[in-house]
């Protein structure tokens, strides 16, 4: 099934990653999901598995990979100094 969404729409889905994100890492972690606004339609570690179901379901959808990890990075500054060497006589 190919579908345009609008803008509104797209909104709509990212709204509902982020709100759900969470719940999806705890529980499709490494999986494919399809989704839309109004939810969760199919997951599988198999994207042709999800493609089918959730074109089975006639509904809008896109997919998305819920990542095996994530994590946060802190980029903390570097200081250079000179360094000198004193010659022993």
């Amino acid at each position: 099934m190919s579908h345009t969404f609008s803008q509104d729409e797209s909104r709509q889905m990212l709204k509902w990653l982020n709100q759900n994100r969470q719940m999806l890492l705890d529980l499709y972690r490494n999986q494919y999901i399809a989704y839309n606004a109004k939810g969760l339609i199919a997951h599988s570690e198999n994207l042709r598995e999800v493609l089918d179901l959730a074109e089975a379901s006639n509904q809008p959808f896109v997919i998305y990979l819920v990542p095996r990890r994530t994590a946060s990075i802190q980029i903390l500054p570097i200081r250079f100094r000179t360094v000198t060497t004193l010659e022993m006589a």
